[in-house]
């Protein structure tokens, strides 16, 4: 039996199309893109299991890093693709609040800090809910070590509504609706164009978000940060703290 499944993302480079991309192994391992409509709420790969080698080969034609795409799948992150974990109290949202006040030029030099600081992949915990939009929206969050329930790193650099933890955490369940702004507010966190997660999550991206100038340099301080160790952080929030 023939294997094929499809994902359904903004297509790489445009801001109207969605791009279906089904894959057959029959056919020599290379992924046939098919360009088709939006797939109206069904934000997982579809049709059948897809490999993590799939997902490898997949990620750059989709513009995506691996490892988002491994979460947007629903597909447990190998080892060295995992993000750091259990380095509370804090985590890299903490730094991304403090890196949010700082001048452009203070901001790079933070963010030429962290990737001069060497990685160390940790375990990967495991999700507490079924893969949904409002839960694959946290699970990214979670790919960066930004925790999971972080409202005002949506709030300083996406425009995210200005909500508590609980309401932030109740995403996961379903129980928070998943809306325009909260979509733009994680694309912008994530450093993932807003339509394309628009058409991975089936809602619609907000309009006129109000974001601040650095918020390119900042979700990429966000990636470069994700596999640091607690002491490693505390460093980065050392720097920060005395940068303007």
């Amino acid at each position: 039996m023939v294997e094929s499944w499809a994902v359904g993302v903004a297509g790489v480079g445009t801001r109207d199309a969605v791009a279906e991309v089904a894959f057959h192994p029959g056919e020599g391992g290379v992924p046939q893109p098919m360009r088709g409509d939006a797939l109206s709420g069904h934000p997982r790969l579809t049709g059948g299991a897809a490999s993590p080698s799939l997902v490898r080969r997949l990620a750059p034609t989709l513009g995506l890093h691996t490892a988002d795409l491994f979460v947007v799948a629903g597909l447990e992150l190998p080892p060295d693709l995992v993000p750091a974990s259990g380095t509370g109290p804090w985590h890299v949202g903490t730094a991304l609040e403090l890196a949010a006040k700082l001048a452009p030029q203070s901001l790079r030099r933070l963010h030429e800090f962290v990737r001069s600081l060497p990685e160390h992949p940790p375990a990967w915990p495991r999700y507490t809910y079924p893969l949904g939009p409002g839960e694959m929206m946290l699970r990214l969050l979670r790919n960066r070590n930004v925790g999971p329930y972080s409202p005002k790193v949506l709030y300083f650099i996406g425009d995210g509504p200005m909500v508590s933890c609980s309401t932030m955490a109740m995403l996961g369940p379903g129980r928070t609706r998943l809306t325009p702004q909260y979509v733009t507010a994680f694309a912008t966190v994530l450093g993932i164009p807003d339509d394309d997660l628009a058409a991975v999550a089936g809602v619609a991206a907000a309009t006129d978000p109000r974001l601040p100038r650095n918020h390119v340099e900042l979700a990429r301080v966000a990636w470069d940060a994700r596999q640091l160790t607690g002491e490693q952080l505390s460093e980065v929030f050392d720097l920060a703290r005395s940068l303007r």
